[in-house]
């Protein structure tokens, strides 16, 4: 089992994105993704090599892996976390879809 901790950046892109408050449309704030996504995250990085990997050029082990997780409020988030030391991960970056349920929505009903 891994040791998982958020680097800065990704603390930093975390607040830029959600701030400190919900939305008047009922987005989420900072606190909500650390709360809900972000933890998720955390949990599912202590496993580590079971993880999709990136493929990266002299990579060997991989040291980059990737989580995608679906949250009621944030949609589709992939979290990237980097092997910094042994049985340490750190996790770097998020993407998100911001207009994820936009899309949902506007889909046909079959």
């Amino acid at each position: 089992m891994y040791v998982v901790r958020v680097g800065g950046e990704l603390a930093r892109q975390i607040t830029d994105r959600f701030g400190p408050e919900r939305s008047a449309v009922g987005s989420g704030s900072a606190w909500d993704f650390w709360s809900g996504p972000l933890a998720n995250a955390l949990i599912g990085f202590r496993a580590f090599d079971r993880l999709p990997r990136e493929e990266l050029p002299g990579d060997d082990p991989p040291v980059v892996r990737h989580l995608h997780l679906t949250d009621p409020v944030f949609g589709v988030v992939v979290f990237f976390g980097v092997l910094t030391e042994p049985g340490v991960v750190e996790l770097v970056l998020f993407a998100d879809d911001p207009d994820y349920w936009t899309l949902i929505e506007d889909d046909p009903d079959d």
